[in-house]
């Protein structure tokens, strides 16, 4: 692993220089784990990689995580500040202010909270996604370890459809997180607390109209499109799955429109593959559910990237610049929702590949596999 992380330091180097940047400010949790295998949790202690076209970084850090910096591989500089906060002379911009200077030019990333980038505002600093854009395209390790939590994640769906019964709550799903972190646990020697997570949800029907409401234990299964959702981060990397499934047989027009939803997906996968817009992805998409009469129940784009964090660039949206390349992996799953009836909609994890994709996921998709009747 230790050159898996010299390899995304000298790639982040070689971006800085490119850019003519003095210097690079790295703040967010993902982007530190990610450059160095650190786990840090801020809370109200700045954190700060210091890292220039050549040379070590350099990290400014609180006091009390200073000793837990064994855990970096690659070669730095510890500065150390006292705490938070601190009377002057001894605070975070303090120690920031000795290894950086006004007159140089300063890259910052976009998830820089507002609070530093105040702080920091004497040093001019640009936003400029320098590690977002190295993430955008995985490492032979990154997509192992997506496949991996791509396994568990299908089958974290498998157990919420196994608890799914007409009648019944949602809570059924809920109640089998603690069954898969055993099964990861098993599986993989460890469940990261740091950097792993299990949701597994349902919007039962008509809530699949709401893919962003939360869905409540005391949700109940009635008749109608449910939509079940495994989403999780694996020891640091992420996956998702998602069906929409019936507890009964579905009538004609749902058969229609969830074949229209399978319709949608497959215009996605026939496009896929290295150069083709991520824009022009959406917009067939999008266009051909337009077509079939579908333009007042669409709520969001055909996909995004998936990797440390579960939703990240590449962005399959109309308007997007993104073009995608070899090894990206993305998620596809275009949507249709009725309020008041439910919702339709399938996600898959899946790999650009030289010569197109390859599904990361593995369940099946058909309504008849989907009706659980």
């Amino acid at each position: 692993m230790n050159n898996e992380y010299q390899n995304r330091y000298a790639r982040l180097q070689a971006s800085i220089a490119r850019r003519g940047f003095d210097a690079a400010l790295i703040t967010s949790t993902d982007s530190i784990y990610y450059l160095t295998g650190f786990r840090y949790l801020p809370f109200e202690r700045a954190f700060f990689i210091v890292v220039r076209p050549e040379g070590e970084m350099v990290i400014v850090t609180p006091r009390i995580e200073a000793e837990n910096m064994a855990t970096i591989t690659l070669p730095h500089r510890i500065v150390e500040y006292t705490d938070y906060p601190a009377p002057s002379g001894e605070t975070y911009m303090d120690a920031l202010g000795s290894v950086i200077s006004p007159s140089e030019k300063i890259a910052v990333e976009p998830s820089m909270p507002a609070e530093l980038m105040v702080a920091t505002g004497e040093y001019n600093p640009e936003v400029v996604p320098l590690i977002e854009t190295l993430r955008l395209v995985k490492s032979k390790d990154e997509i192992r370890r997506v496949q991996t939590a791509a396994k568990y994640s299908d089958l974290g769906l498998r157990m919420i459809m196994e608890a799914a019964k007409l009648g019944t709550t949602i809570k059924g799903g809920y109640d089998r997180i603690p069954e898969l972190r055993s099964e990861i646990m098993k599986g993989e020697g460890a469940f990261d607390q740091y950097t792993s997570s299990i949701w597994l949800g349902v919007w039962a029907a008509p809530f699949s109209a709401q893919p962003h409401r939360f869905p409540e234990p005391t949700d109940i299964f009635r008749e109608g499109p449910n939509v079940g959702l495994s989403f999780l981060r694996v020891n640091g990397y992420s996956a998702e799955t998602e069906r929409t499934f019936f507890l009964h047989e579905p009538s004609a027009e749902e058969a229609e429109v969830f074949a229209t939803m399978l319709a949608a997906c497959d215009i996605a996968y026939g496009m896929l593959k290295p150069g083709v817009s991520a824009h022009e992805v959406d917009h067939q998409v999008m266009s051909f559910l337009r077509s079939e009469g579908f333009e007042n129940n669409l709520l969001h784009r055909v996909g995004h990237g998936i990797g440390l964090g579960g939703h990240e660039g590449p962005w399959l949206a109309e308007g997007s610049d993104d073009v995608l390349e070899e090894n990206m992996i993305i998620s596809i799953e275009p949507g249709i929702y009725w309020r008041g009836q439910g919702g339709f909609r399938h996600s898959d994890t899946v790999l650009i590949t030289s010569d197109g994709y390859r599904q990361l996921t593995d369940f099946p998709r058909d309504i008849k596999s989907m009706t659980l009747a």
